[in-house]
C-alpha cells in the first residue's frame, strides 16, 4: 500500500480484501477509494483501484445476467402510447393500483393483499389535451437489481420509460422505502436526480481529445485530457457542463448513468403521523419533487396530472397555416426547443427555406415575428413562413 495514506485506509483495504460477496467487495472498495487523498503520489494507486472496481462491476453484471437467464428472465414490454410513458414503482401495498385506477381508464385489481399485481398494467391519463401513459409495475423490493424474483423485469420497465412515479406509504417507513428504490435503480445505472455536472462522451478515430466546456463548467480541461490519455483514450469529443472534474469523466466512462425524471407520490396522508413522515421525506430528499396524497380521501389527486406532465420536461406547440385556425392536436417537443426544431420536424424545406415565424401564446401575443432560434414555450402557436 502507498505510504503516507490516512490511518483509516489500512482498515478499509483490509475490509475490502476480507469481503465475501461481489457486492460487499464493490462497496468496500468504493469506501477505500473515497478515503484516499487525491494528489500525484496516489495517482497510480487510484488508477489501479478504478480498474479493479470496473472489473468487479462487470463481474456482478455478468452474474446478474446469468442468474436472470437461469430463472427464465424475460423483459416486460409495454408499447408506448400517448405523449410519454411514466412507470409507477413502489413496494407492495403503497397504493399503485389505486393510483392507476384514479388517474386513468385502467381497471387493475385493487386489493389489500400483498403482491396482487404480477404483470405491468397500462392506462391512459388525460392532462388537458394530452394523453400520458401510466404503467403500474409489480412491486419493487430490496434485491431486485440482483435478479431476485421479477425485479430485473420491473427495472427494465423503468429503463425503457420516459419518467417514473415513485410511490411510498406514509403509514409505513416511507423514507426507507424511497431509499431502497433509489438504491435499486442506481444499481442498474438509473439516476432520478441530475447532478451538478453532466458529461457527454463521443469516441472518434482522429482529431485528438477535444473537451468542450459548456454552461457552468469550472473544471480543468487539461487534467481531463491527461486522465483520458492515461486510460488509453486518444481521440474523443467530450462535452462537460457544471461542476465536473477528471474523476467525474472517468466515472461516466466506467458506469454511464441513465437519468429518468421522477415524482415521488407520498400516499396515505390520512394515516397517523403522516405529516411527520412527510416532513422527514422532504428533509431527507430535498432534491426530489414529493407530492402528498390520500387516494382514500381524494386529497392531492387533482393536481397530480399537471405535476406529472411538468416533470417530463416537455411542452405543447400548435402549428397553423396562414389564414387558418391552429391545429387542435399539439406537437409534443422537449423544453428548450426552438422554432428551427419545429421547422425541421414538420418538413426539411421549411427549415432550409425559413424566412420568419409568427408566434401567439404565453410568451408572445398578436402574431409577433421571431427568428429561427426563438425558444418556444408551452401552448405557443407557431406559423412558419418559408
Amino acid at each position: 500500500m502507498v505510504t503516507n495514506l490516512p490511518p483509516q485506509c489500512a482498515s478499509l483495504e483490509r475490509k475490502y480484501r476480507e469481503a465475501k460477496s461481489l457486492r460487499e467487495k464493490i462497496s468496500a472498495l468504493e469506501e477505500y477509494m473515497a478515503a484516499i487523498p487525491r494528489h500525484k503520489g496516489t495517482e497510480k494507486l487510484l488508477q489501479q483501484l478504478r480498474t479493479r472496481h470496473a472489473k468487479l462491476r462487470a463481474q456482478l453484471e455478468a452474474e446478474q445476467t446469468r442468474r436472470a437467464a437461469g430463472s427464465g428472465y424475460s423483459r416486460y414490454a409495454v408499447k408506448k402510447e400517448g405523449a410519454a410513458q411514466l412507470v409507477i414503482l413502489g413496494p407492495t401495498g403503497v397504493g399503485k393500483s389505486a393510483l392507476l385506477s384514479t388517474l386513468t381508464n385502467a381497471k387493475p385489481e385493487v386489493s389489500t393483499r400483498p403482491f396482487t399485481t404480477v404483470e405491468p398494467v397500462p392506462g391512459m391519463m388525460m392532462f388537458e389535451d394530452v394523453q400520458i401513459q401510466l404503467v403500474e409495475a409489480p412491486a419493487l423490493y430490496q434485491g431486485a437489481s440482483e435478479g431476485v424474483g421479477w425485479g430485473l423485469r420491473v427495472l427494465s420497465l423503468a429503463r425503457n420509460s420516459d419518467g417514473l412515479i415513485l410511490m411510498v406509504d406514509l403509514a409505513d417507513e416511507s423514507s426507507a422505502q424511497l431509499e431502497m428504490m433509489l438504491d435499486e435503480l442506481r444499481a442498474v445505472h438509473i439516476e432520478v436526480v441530475e447532478g451538478s455536472g453532466k458529461v457527454e462522451f463521443q469516441g472518434r478515430e482522429n482529431g485528438g481529445i477535444q473537451v468542450v466546456p459548456l454552461s457552468g463548467f469550472s473544471g480543468d480541461i487539461e487534467e481531463i485530457r491527461q486522465v483520458l490519455r492515461s486510460r488509453g483514450v486518444h481521440h474523443a469529443l467530450v462535452k462537460v457542463w457544471g461542476q465536473v472534474d477528471a474523476e467525474d469523466v472517468l466515472s461516466f466512462l466506467e458506469h454511464p448513468m441513465l437519468h429518468k425524471p421522477a415524482v415521488v407520490v407520498a400516499n396515505k396522508m390520512e394515516a397517523p403521523e403522516a405529516e411527520e413522515k412527510l416532513n422527514a421525506l422532504k428533509d431527507n430528499f430535498p432534491e426530489l419533487t414529493i407530492v402528498p396524497t390520500s387516494l382514500k380521501l381524494g386529497y392531492g389527486v387533482n393536481e397530480l396530472p399537471k405535476q406529472l406532465f411538468e416533470s417530463l420536461g416537455i411542452i405543447r406547440v400548435y402549428t397553423k397555416r396562414t389564414g387558418q385556425d391552429p391545429s387542435t392536436r399539439p406537437m409534443i417537443i422537449n423544453t428548450g426547443s426552438t422554432v428551427g426544431d419545429i421547422a425541421k420536424t414538420v418538413h426539411n424545406d421549411l427549415y432550409s427555406g425559413f424566412k420568419f415565424a409568427k408566434i401567439w401564446g404565453s410568451s408572445r401575443y398578436g402574431g409577433e415575428r421571431v427568428g429561427i432560434s426563438y425558444v418556444l414555450h408551452d401552448k405557443d402557436v407557431v406559423e412558419i413562413h418559408a
